[in-house]
Formats: structure tokens, sequence, C-alpha cells
């Protein structure tokens, strides 16, 4: 079964490049595609989903952002099982001091290159702490559509979705400061993870992802 990816907002595949799991298990990374002018998250999702094939039972893993388009995702399409990461399920679990910092960069005279800044704010949010974890923080901003890093921003602040997609499995950061975990109601907390666990908890996560994403594995204790 295919396993589709989507990374953060202002993040790309590499992202998740520590992560190891069954060499059986077909992964697809799915990348961005730039947004049209005052696009809905809904028609986003609609146009990215061609990267999707859907002839075949597949599976869903979205980080942050890529989770609430995962979310989008599971009402046009059914995925066997959706995993998110560092993420909501619902837009009431959206921190409400994100909502307010939406309208924010709503405001046109803010240039879009202010959301590619890498420094000290961003890294102690985001929970870069190594000179590598840094480094590839920068690295993608920098590599990011600065529209569509905005666009997507003001998505997340006024997303709208009040149920929890079906077959959802949500894994969360004790310590993460984007999406507070006092907001949301994960299925399994990582002590200590912060936004970007997925880099630096690799192993913790590899391992988790790989008892839930391993069909055979599934099908062996069903026998």
């Amino acid at each position: 079964m295919t396993t589709y990816f989507l990374s953060g907002l202002g993040a790309d595949k590499r992202i998740f490049a520590k992560l190891k799991l069954p060499e059986h298990l077909k992964v697809v990374h799915i990348e961005w595609i730039p947004n049209l002018p005052n696009e809905s998250i809904e028609s986003y999702a609609q146009r990215i989903s061609s990267a999707i094939d859907t002839s075949k039972p597949f599976q869903l893993v979205g980080l942050s952002f890529g989770g609430i388009v995962a979310t989008e995702l599971s009402k046009i399409m059914k995925p066997k099982q959706i995993i998110i990461i560092s993420s909501v399920s619902t837009s009431s679990q959206v921190p409400w001091y994100l909502n307010f910092s939406g309208q924010f960069l709503f405001n046109p005279l803010i240039p879009s290159s202010f959301l590619n800044l890498s420094n000290p704010i961003s890294h102690w949010l985001f929970g870069a702490k190594s000179t590598e974890e840094k480094t590839l923080f920068e690295e993608s901003l920098n590599d990011s559509d600065s529209g569509f890093v905005r666009w997507a921003f003001e998505k997340i602040a006024t997303w709208e979705n009040k149920t929890k997609a079906d077959n959802l499995f949500h894994i969360h950061g004790s310590e993460d400061k984007a999406f507070p975990i006092m907001f949301v109601q994960p299925d399994y907390v990582v002590e200590g993870g912060e936004h970007l666990m997925v880099y630096d908890k690799h192993e913790e996560i590899s391992k988790l992802l790989a008892e839930k994403l391993d069909v055979k594995k599934k099908k062996n204790c069903s026998l």
C-alpha cells in the first residue's frame, strides 16, 4: 500500500529524512504546489489530490500544515488511514493566538518575505535547537515560496473543520509550542517532543509509524 507524506509549512521532504520505515512500504512525498489567488484550502486540496493514485488503497501522513491538508483530502477521497504529526485534527484545536496573528498576516503592508525569516524566535517556536536542525529549518524556509507560506498560514488561522477525520491517528509532542498540547487531544504523546520532533525524535516516531503503517504485519496479526 502506498503511503503519501505531506510536509509542514515552510518545509519539504527533507524534514522526514531521518525516519526509518520498513523497506516494503512504498513512500511517496507530495510536493506543495503554488496556491491560486484567494484560493480556499478545499480547492487547494482538490488540486493537490491529483498526485494521489486512488485506484489502489493508500495512507496519508501529514506533518503540521500537512496534517490539515490530509484532513481536507479525506473529505474528497477515502484513505485507509491518516496519521498526523505535530498538527491539529479540528479547527477548535488551533490556538487562539494563531487565529489572532493570522489577521496580522492578512495586512498587505506586511511583506511575504517576512515569513521566510529564520531567527531565534522561530527556532524557539518550532524547536530547532541543534546547528543541524537550525540549518535544515533555514534552508527549507529559504527554498519555500514566501507567498505560499503566507497563504498557508492564513489557511491555518481561518480553518473551519469541526469533525475529526475517520481512521485518524494523532502523534504530538508534549513540548510543542506551535500547537501546544493543552489545545489538542492526541492519540500518542512523545515526551519532550517539540514541533520538529519528526527530525530530532526520529527513532521513536519511526518505530511508531512502522507499527501503524505496516500493512503486512497487520495482515499477519489477523490470521
